[in-house]
């Protein structure tokens, strides 16, 4: 039986000569030195997976010390059941009742909104409620929203079980993903744990599923083939009548909404585990106030106090790179893309200017190309120029910075994150991947530099997205037994929407944001399709959309809206002209008829040749 066959690791620990031999002998070997001790300090063998997490290229530096006989490479065999290993932590009353009513639904089709605030203790209901599923011989699927997330959640797993756990993302290369698709579809993983595509995994025995996270947008695929991962989960969950878990501290409009309407079961965390208490938010009003390099005095003085205070400071900015703008001071010119309506960010440490949409990319130029002056200034902030900034402020300090630039390398990231988690680092600086499930537990001070662009944005989403951001953001703050605090600057204080939040919470934001939504006939309340087509030309994505707009009219349908054409938000992108069609409607029947009337038409139009055109449903994004 497959299934039943051990699986086997490698693991590395110090021999018996190397135990005997002094690491002073080792200086002109710095990297076997650094080496030879991390694995003397560990109380047993030393899996390779731990060794990537935490050395970049180690295995040259491993191969010297086994020729020397200080080290010795174990063969483990791991059973594929899953033994507990380390016993579970006592839950609270609200945790036991959750894990109660998932364990008594399995094998019956039942969707759960696990909504928490953030340090719950939501992972601790996920651990307990997958038991009575795997003591049944079935497996269990967990949808992680980011690569970054993965190596915690495993080492949480693999502390409670054995074996018999994978993972699946877009880090690994073809033959890794083809081995634990393998594996899965013949039952020899009991746990997988995966980003947006594993949903796809065939699992024969599947017996619950779990989304991390559900909120998230990275579970909408936005290019290609456009799907969402949540839905499709609910969707297989309900044809294998298995029961599927959502969880999130900040769930989106639509499961609220599917609670309300008595679809979705919901099991409330309202207090944190432990005896951390959630933070204490505050807006700094930064209007009219001069700022020293982006940062209010105020926010400078409570960092120094922190750090006074041994403790750890998270600053966060969504936006990476150096500035987002690079402008001439005598003639206004504007470092644009040359193939979208873009300005190009300005990457300092690469001495180049790129465009964060379609990646194109140029050498920052010395001079303006349209009067030659040389006063070209940035404009605006990245966290690349925060983190000079940090620097000249708190020189002594050490500071780290996260985001998609600094955690390129493989396996950098978690470099990074166990150098926070050690306390090598009092500052931490970083985009939104600091806002997700990290468990900081000596940050006690959070400043969000910038949060006015969601207030005002231009998407339909765009102030669900802010409220979802700051509250998951500010749930990095006094996660450990030191109370936390998190500070906002802004210029509207007194917005209603950021009052909202920070006054009674996200499920109040969200109940009054709904009931807006609501009036103005919008998603949730209403189901929406957006087709968008592309080419060269802009009157050929007008033609092609206005024949789709007069082949819906056919139907007469009083239950759709359709709006458009229209240049999309960002017209041009990556030398394309971008147009869009919005269909909305009050019933999705009615919306998917007619959408499987346009599309038996579609191929059939003299327009559509000239075109590249896609249709995404239930858009998250309209740029």
């Amino acid at each position: 039986d497959k299934k039943n066959k051990p699986t086997q690791n490698f693991y590395w620990e110090v021999s018996t000569l190397g135990k005997g031999i002094a690491l002073e002998t080792l200086n002109r070997a710095p990297k076997q030195k650094v080496l030879l001790q991390f694995l003397s300090e560990q109380n047993q063998a030393t899996k390779q997976a731990m060794l990537d997490d935490k050395f970049v290229n180690w295995r040259p530096t491993m191969r010297a010390l086994e020729k020397k006989a200080f080290v010795e490479k174990k063969n483990l065999v791991v059973p594929p059941l899953l033994p507990q290993r380390e016993s579970a932590p006592k839950v609270n009353r609200e945790q036991k009742a959750a894990i109660d009513k998932i364990s008594n639904k399995i094998n019956q089709f039942a969707i759960f909104l696990l909504d928490g605030i953030t340090g719950s203790g939501k992972t601790e209901v996920y651990l307990n409620s997958i038991v009575n599923v795997i003591n049944n011989d079935q497996q269990v699927l967990i949808l992680i929203p980011e690569i970054s997330l993965t190596p915690q959640l495993l080492q949480r797993f693999e502390s409670r079980f054995g074996g018999g756990i994978a993972t699946l993302h877009s880090g690994m290369n073809d033959s890794e993903r083809y081995d634990i698709w393998l594996k899965a579809k013949n039952a020899q993983v009991n746990i997988l744990i995966g980003t947006r595509s594993a949903i796809f995994t065939p699992m024969p025995k599947l017996g619950m599923i779990i989304i991390d996270e559900e909120h998230d947008l990275s579970y909408k695929q936005q290019t290609g083939l456009r799907y969402s991962a949540r839905d499709i989960a609910l969707t297989r969950a309900q044809r294998l009548k298995i029961p599927i878990v959502l969880g999130s501290a900040t769930p989106s409009f639509e499961s609220l909404l599917n609670v309300k309407r008595g679809i979705f079961q919901e099991l409330r965390l309202s207090k944190r585990a432990g005896k951390s208490k959630p933070p204490i938010i505050k807006t700094l009003n930064i209007k009219g106030q001069k700022l020293q390099e982006n940062f209010s005095v105020q926010l400078l003085q409570l960092i120094d106090k922190h750090l006074m205070r041994n403790e750890q400071v998270m600053i966060f900015l969504n936006r990476r790179g150096y500035a987002p703008t690079l402008i001439c001071q005598e003639c206004g010119w504007v470092g644009m893309c040359n193939r979208c309506d873009h300005p190009m960010t300005i990457h300092e440490y690469k001495q180049r200017i790129i465009c964060h949409h379609c990646g194109s990319e140029r050498r920052t130029p010395a001079q303006c190309p349209e009067c030659s002056s040389i006063d070209l200034r940035p404009r605006g902030y990245g966290t690349e120029r925060i983190e000079q900034v940090l620097r000249r402020f708190f020189p002594t300090t050490e500071i780290l910075r996260i985001d998609r630039d600094t955690t390129s390398r493989k396996n950098a990231l978690h470099q990074l994150l166990n150098k926070v988690k050690i306390d090598q680092a009092q500052i931490l600086l970083g985009t939104q991947m600091l806002a997700k499930g990290h468990d900081f537990p000596n940050v006690t001070l959070v400043g969000i530099l910038d949060t006015d662009q969601g207030l005002f944005g231009v998407d339909l989403r765009a102030s669900e997205r802010m409220a979802q951001l700051i509250t998951q953001v500010a749930g990095r703050a006094g996660r450990g037994k030191k109370a936390g605090k998190v500070v906002i600057q802004t210029q509207h204080p007194d917005h209603p929407l950021l009052t909202s939040l920070i006054e009674q919470g996200y499920r109040q934001f969200a109940q009054t944001a709904l009931q807006e939504r609501k009036q103005a006939r919008m998603p949730p309340y209403t189901y929406a399709a957006l087709l968008r087509a592309t080419s060269t030309a802009v009157k050929f994505n007008i033609q092609f959309l206005t024949d789709i707009k007069q082949t819906l009219l056919q139907l007469r349908s009083d239950d759709l809206e359709i709006l458009g054409p229209a240049p999309s938000p960002m017209e041009r992108m990556a030398g394309q002209y971008r147009t869009q069609l919005l269909l909305v409607s009050e019933n999705r029947k009615s919306l998917h008829g007619a959408l499987d009337y346009l599309l038996q038409r579609i191929d059939s139009f003299d327009s559509v040749k000239r075109v590249k055109w896609s249709l995404d449903i239930d858009p998250q994004e309209m740029s």
